[in-house]
């Protein structure tokens, strides 16, 4: 990979991450990968930033949904929603961060200077 492809990518990584600041999570919490044994190669961060994309694109259809159901609902439910809100934004930290940590990891591996 080419240091202006792999510039490009890290722009488009960068722009979905604050895009996604904004944005709540997918009902269930991703799960970790484990890709310490293994380098990764630039189809596998290319596989993670379109799976990322398709999260947080359920996220955010979650998340309007949600804010919908906000606009009628009782205390009660005004209470569970926001509560659910606060999880699907917890969850989408941390699939932000595996996405960070597996983008630093490609770095290191193909020996591209890094900022960690």
């Amino acid at each position: 990979m080419k240091a202006s492809q792999l510039s490009q990518l890290v722009a488009v990584l960068a722009l979905a991450m604050v895009s996604s600041a904004f944005a709540a999570d997918t009902p269930a919490a991703p799960k970790p990968v484990d890709k310490a044994s293994a380098k990764p190669t630039s189809g596998d961060v290319k596989k993670d930033v379109e799976k990322f994309n398709a999260q947080r694109d359920a996220m955010l259809a979650e998340r309007q949904a949600l804010l919908t159901q906000l606009k009628s609902a009782t205390e009660a439910q005004r209470k569970a929603i926001l509560e659910k809100m606060k999880e699907l934004g917890d969850s989408q930290r941390e699939l932000s961060k595996q996405i960070r940590d597996d983008l630093r990891k490609f770095r290191q591996s193909q020996g591209a200077p890094g900022r960690g």
